[in-house]
């Protein structure tokens, strides 16, 4: 049933999402009186056909969005049912287990959609919902009168689907994993010609790195110049060089990247054909099992097996020949080079799963090196083990940051594992310190919004919210003739900005892609949106920083930002900038306190690199 040949009446309520088309739009206001949206993008397209609507997120509140979250974490478990952890496995390695975190993200909207559209019943019981396809389907699984005036569906695209390359500064594509192997194929290439690839066999002191960026990690690779045995670098959810700058570092380093052997490829495929075969007989046996599933996939008493059943289906069967594929480079991998341990930065990372299982069969010690903040709210706890990887459940050893880190592991009994290393991707940031300007007229904004893998980061309000933060400051450092600089988060996944906020912003410089320590030498303050480790970053380069918190930060601050830096609310942001601006020695007061919570909180400034590998040498 197309638009055009609905009937206007008080009954028919419209529900639209991302699917709809500019077709579409033309016909809505001559259709319906009451349009709901259920997601940024459909909020947004009607703003700009100034279509009067209802926005679905203002039927959910706080502690759904976060029942929500919590609910997705557990879904996102599936493969451990119904025997699961024998079915899918390859190699000891849950199949379904390698892509947890994507299948977590992507059922965030889906489950919010669901909540939107009971509550939606409730609320006008006698009216026919027109839907689009997969908002009808929805409306099928709880019983909803309904109707799709499309067949568009909503395209299965998860996190890792597409990977972003940074090829300079301002310049980033966007690739489908296809393309992206061809990218990584031809950096094997150029490594092979340009950079060393063949280790000392004379050395038994060998540890592999798995998915590290040489330019994050620069003065880590080039410190590994000093240390006597053989350093193998493994990325395989990144190119190994991706640009210039890489390779130059990859050169003056010591640490050889992997390259797998093409004839090992081939006298692996037969095995990876039949085991492919097996594994999907296996699979369609487990979901075989709909009761048991369904008892599994309910949320809010709602249950969603059999929505989501077709959903699994096709994202197994296109995952299973890949992960097969990257389980073999990992079993080569390991069983050149004979190391003695691995160094990971996530225990849940797709080729980090691989690694850690493969490494235990070994006997190779497994090292989770801190590489970010770690939030230390209890409630986070799930979601730093099973999302984020940061705990070393699965590792021998966790190298850390300091204090903060340290209190936090030993609450969650973590003692033994523990090595206080410092930050090694702080030492790139130095030597930076003698090159900021003195007088500049930036004001650099770390823009984190609300991030897509929590429910936040698909909520209109919430993003509105977001956006009218960044107007308020935009408009106070404006009034003061100063110069607006905005660093997104550089994930590919975030939500862009809206069209009216990049209209509204037109004398701001917003960048997403350039590093962050080339901005921070040329910026006057520095003012974080809620929890961002470049508050760190700013503060080693003695940039006086503020933070606002903000309501999507849904763990709360950590201590990493409390008394590190001023805090203050949006509301009080233009009298702070006017008293900052007028009171030097307030600015002075910034950085001394930055600079003193940095001295208490991480260890080894500027060094830790070396401690890192005079740790391993110690192991």
């Amino acid at each position: 049933m197309s638009l055009q040949n609905l009937e206007k009446t008080s009954d028919n309520i419209l529900l639209i999402d991302s699917t709809v088309t500019e077709n579409d739009l033309q016909n809505l206001k001559k259709t319906f009186k009451k349009i709901i949206t259920f997601d940024i993008e459909s909020d947004r397209k009607l703003i700009m056909k100034k279509i009067p609507h209802d926005v679905s997120d203002s039927l959910i509140d706080k502690s759904e969005l976060k029942l929500i979250d919590s609910s997705c974490i557990n879904l996102c478990q599936w493969y451990n049912e119904n025997n699961g952890d024998k079915l899918l496995s390859y190699e000891n390695i849950n199949i379904g287990s390698l892509y947890r975190i994507e299948f977590y993200n992507f059922l965030i909207p889906i489950l919010k959609k669901f909540l939107t559209i009971k509550k939606l019943d409730t609320i006008y019981p006698n009216s026919t919902f027109l839907c689009s396809s997969e908002l009808s389907k929805i409306c099928t699984e709880l019983g909803i009168n309904s109707s799709p005036f499309s067949t568009k569906s909503l395209d299965i695209e998860l996190t890792w689907d597409k990977i972003q390359l940074n090829l300079t500064r301002s310049i980033s594509l966007n690739l489908s994993k296809k393309n992206y192997n061809k990218i990584k194929d031809l950096s094997k290439l150029v490594g092979n010609l340009v950079v060393k690839t063949h280790s000392d066999s004379s050395l038994k002191n060998n540890f592999g790195f798995i998915e590290f960026d040489p330019i994050k990690y620069e003065k880590f690779f080039l410190e590994s110049n000093n240390f006597k045995g053989n350093l193998h670098l493994y990325n395989r959810h990144r190119p190994i060089i991706h640009n210039m700058k890489s390779l130059k570092i990859i050169k003056k380093s010591k640490i050889i990247p992997f390259v797998s052997s093409k004839n090992s490829s081939k006298t692996t495929k037969l095995s990876i054909e039949n085991s492919q075969k097996l594994l999907l007989e296996n699979f369609h046996s487990f979901i075989s099992n709909d009761k048991s599933l369904r008892e599994f996939f309910k949320f809010d008493d709602i249950e969603l097996w059999f929505f989501l059943k077709p959903y699994l289906i096709k994202i197994f069967e296109n995952k299973l020949l890949d992960s097969l594929n990257e389980i073999e480079h990992a079993k080569n991998f390991l069983h050149n080079t004979k190391l003695k341990s691995v160094i990971i930065l996530s225990e849940c990372g797709f080729t980090e799963q691989i690694i850690i299982k493969l490494a235990k069969k070994l006997s190779i010690k497994i090292i989770l090196l801190q590489h970010g903040i770690i939030i230390e709210s209890p409630d986070a706890e799930k979601y730093n083990s099973i999302i984020a990887g940061v705990l070393p459940i699965n590792s021998d050893y966790f190298f850390n940051w300091g204090k903060i880190s340290s209190n936090y592991m030993i609450k969650q009994l973590f003692l033994k594992k523990i090595k206080t290393i410092g930050s090694p991707s702080l030492d790139n940031l130095l030597p930076n310190k003698s090159q900021k300007l003195t007088n500049s007229k930036n004001i650099l904004i770390l823009a984190t919004g609300p991030r897509n893998h929590q429910s936040v980061g698909h909520h209109v309000q919430m993003w509105n919210y977001y956006e009218s933060i960044i107007k308020s400051i935009y408009d106070a450092v404006s009034k003061n003739n100063l110069n607006l600089i905005i660093k997104r988060h550089p994930d590919l996944a975030e939500t862009d900005f809206s069209p009216e906020l990049y209209s509204y912003l037109k004398h701001a410089k917003i960048i997403k892609n350039e590093s962050l320590s080339n901005l921070l030498t040329n910026s006057k303050i520095v003012i974080s949106l809620g929890i961002s480790s470049g508050v760190l970053e700013s503060q080693i380069i003695d940039n006086p920083v503020i933070t606002i918190p903000v309501d999507y930060d849904v763990f709360g601050t950590t201590e990493y930002i409390l008394n590190s830096c001023q805090e203050i609310k949006i509301e009080d942001f233009s009298t702070t900038l006017n008293h900052l601006l007028k009171n030097p020695n307030s600015l002075n007061n910034l950085v001394r306190q930055g600079h003193e919570s940095l001295m208490k909180n991480i260890d080894n400034l500027g060094f830790s690199s070396r401690i890192l590998f005079e740790t391993l040498e110690k192991l």
